[in-house]
């Protein structure tokens, strides 16, 4: 068996996620991703659910046939983050009000969007409409500074004087000019683990990729467990 080690809730994450009320969610009842994302997963738009917030997208694939399951798997591990973590839950799991029991979710930067040096939020292309206004883009393709040392996407990153950095612990304390330009940087992957649709006895989970199990909250985060 593979050896999987629990790993602490990223602070960051918190912020966006757990104490971000569901009015800061924009929410669709499908699949909004872009048609860039390969065709294989164009049939799993009606049964997906996008929700879009100002510093990520989620996009929720659920699953009910494990065969429509394992088709699409590589497809969706496409969409990762070279060296990004794939994260485990055990099924059913929560988000923003609705329960998966089998599937995936995918944290993805959003896109093209462009950021104003006052904080403004505009959409991809919108510079032809804003004569001499200088705008930070969302990546990717982000700067080769904000990388860590092995190459890999930091989580978030953060504008500073019109330059994206490394999000910190300390920003969380910054000024709220600031604090609002932090926008996720990598594309991550959740697993929600039932055991039967999605079977992590039965899936390729690619090499040099950390895996971060959370099936187990009753576990300490300094623990380790076997994948089942």
């Amino acid at each position: 068996m593979r050896r999987v080690t629990l790993s602490a809730i990223a602070v960051a994450a918190v912020l966006f996620t757990a104490s971000a009320g569901y009015a800061l969610w924009s929410i669709a009842d499908k699949g909004t991703w872009p048609d860039s994302w390969p065709e294989e997963l164009e049939p799993l738009r009606k049964q997906s659910r996008s929700l879009v917030h100002t510093s990520a997208t989620v996009y929720e694939i659920p699953f009910t046939d494990r065969e429509q399951f394992e088709a699409a798997w590589l497809h969706i591990l496409s969409q990762k983050s070279p060296k990004a973590p794939i994260v485990l839950y055990r099924g059913p799991h929560q988000f923003a009000g609705v329960s998966m029991a089998a599937g995936v979710r995918i944290r993805h930067p959003n896109q093209g969007t462009l950021i104003a040096a006052s904080g403004s939020v505009y959409p991809p292309g919108a510079e032809a409409s804003v004569p001499g206004g200088t705008f930070a883009k969302v990546g990717p393709p982000w700067p080769e500074a904000v990388r860590n040392a092995d190459g890999s996407l930091p989580e978030y990153v953060i504008l500073e004087e019109g330059k994206w950095r490394q999000y910190r612990e300390e920003d969380s304390k910054g000024a709220i000019a600031q604090r609002v330009t932090i926008r996720r940087a990598r594309a991550e992957i959740e697993l929600i683990v039932d055991g039967d649709v999605v079977d992590l006895n039965r899936i390729r989970l690619p090499e040099n990729t950390p895996i971060i199990d959370r099936r187990f909250p009753e576990e300490s985060d300094t623990g380790k467990s076997e994948q089942q």
